[in-house]
């Protein structure tokens, strides 16, 4: 937590593959910090489950940190025909090292495309029968610059490659006459079908990739497309014309690419 936003950082045990949300103070209804910037750990799960069940509610959520005990604080306040039911939940912080920042190891020359989320998603849904019943499938991701040309190839179960239309790529950038690298799928999974939207639409999507086949997948989400979707109404809401950068709320993954003869892993 800082003056400039709140940002939340996660990795897996195996670091291969890192995610980060960052949203700025525009984004809430009320912000504050002083102090400087604040980090602190929590239990991944226990965080992710306490949010689901105030996300069930639909109502205004405070966030406080820290309290008397130093503990992240979630308070909601549901009220009706003069009642109101006060929900609260107190999770326990934890020192912890931060993790190393994937993109510290970013080498140029890069290669991106632009594409919108909804058909990442769609794209990679399409490729998981090809997973089942394998713990260590993959997809290649080719791109060649002429002419101009994008898939992704998984290869497991069966095999499977989807061409994506070029006329639906809003940038591409292809710094070699072909890039080529191969990921886990449970990572890209991970990465593309859990996009904080019920059908990913408002969603643009960049994805980068370095000399060594580090691949940046950054997700710009437009907030007011969720509270549409979710007939939200709270403080934070705003109409179109008020739509800007600001209130973006940004979702990254770092993803390390798979090491071509490697058998995989188990994590």
């Amino acid at each position: 937590m800082g003056p400039e936003g709140l940002s939340v950082r996660w990795e897996i045990d195996s670091k291969t593959l890192q995610s980060s949300i960052f949203l700025r103070p525009e984004m809430f209804s009320e912000y504050q910090c002083s102090g400087g910037v604040g980090v602190f750990g929590l239990q991944f799960n226990h965080l992710m489950d306490t949010l689901q069940v105030f996300a069930s509610s639909g109502h205004e959520l405070v966030l406080k940190y820290p309290n008397a005990n130093m503990q992240l604080e979630c308070q909601m306040n549901e009220g009706g025909d003069g009642s109101v039911v006060n929900m609260y939940a107190q999770l326990d912080s934890q020192e912890m090292p931060i993790p190393k920042d994937l993109s510290d190891y970013w080498q140029d020359p890069s290669s991106y495309f632009l594409v919108p989320g909804s058909l990442l998603k769609e794209t990679i849904e399409d490729l998981e029968w090809t997973a089942i019943g394998s713990n260590n499938s993959t997809v290649e991701v080719h791109m060649q610059r002429q002419p101009r040309r994008l898939s992704f190839t998984a290869q497991a179960a069966g095999s499977l490659q989807i061409e994506f239309p070029v006329g639906d790529l809003g940038g591409f950038s292809c710094a070699e006459a072909e890039v080529r690298f191969s990921y886990k799928y449970k990572n890209l999974r991970t990465a593309l079908s859990n996009i904080p939207q019920k059908d990913a639409t408002g969603v643009n999507s960049k994805v980068s990739i370095d000399a060594q086949g580090l691949m940046k997948i950054t997700h710009m989400v437009n907030l007011q497309h969720i509270m549409d979707q979710e007939g939200f109404l709270g403080q934070a809401a705003y109409t179109d014309s008020q739509v800007d950068i600001s209130r973006t709320g940004i979702v990254s993954f770092m993803m390390v690419a798979e090491e071509e003869g490697a058998d995989g892993d188990s994590d």
